[in-house]
């Protein structure tokens, strides 16, 4: 089958329509998971590190347990996340993901693992851009004092709800 010139400058463009299109490489949709933070969830950081040892992006897992209701229905109880339209699958994850090559985190914890506290709150540092730090402040802290927050997530595969912004 013999391409002509006519055909070839077709998918060209076509694929240039493609490639700049606004979903070419875009996250899928993202929804509002509400959560309420407190001693059932759990927080794990860790960075990338590369094959010198450098550390790379820095990533945040929260884990959590699914909630009985819809948080239309019903908050959540504390550890918990639910959708608001429903309950969560018994095949989507229970895990929290944000990922920043932007952010630094850092917080105090006592030999007796409690968290180092001042009239302020928790003792956090979420450094780096504003505003990926402040997406990671506003979920530790919801996460460790026990409020509600809310997350805007996708399923990434099955592992993890990927969060792409947070509040309401």
């Amino acid at each position: 089958m013999k391409i002509n010139d006519v055909t070839l400058a077709a998918l060209l463009v076509g694929l240039c329509l493609c490639c700049a299109s606004p979903a070419f490489g875009a996250n899928p949709p993202s929804y509002p998971m509400v959560c309420h933070g407190g001693p059932g969830m759990r927080i794990m950081v860790n960075h990338d590190v590369d094959a010198n040892g450098v550390p790379g992006a820095t990533a945040m897992f929260i884990y959590f347990k699914p909630a009985a209701k819809a948080g239309s229905v019903a908050p959540p109880l504390p550890g918990e996340c639910t959708w608001m339209d429903r309950t969560l699958r018994s095949d989507e994850p229970a895990v929290l993901w944000i990922r920043s090559p932007h952010v630094e985190f850092a917080f105090q914890v006592y030999g007796d693992g409690r968290i180092a506290r001042d009239a302020s709150g928790i003792r956090l540092n979420p450094e780096g851009d504003s505003a990926d730090a402040q997406q990671w402040r506003y979920l530790s802290e919801g996460v460790l004092n026990g409020k509600q927050f809310t997350a805007n997530v996708y399923n990434a595969s099955g592992r993890v709800m990927s969060v792409t912004g947070v509040g309401p």
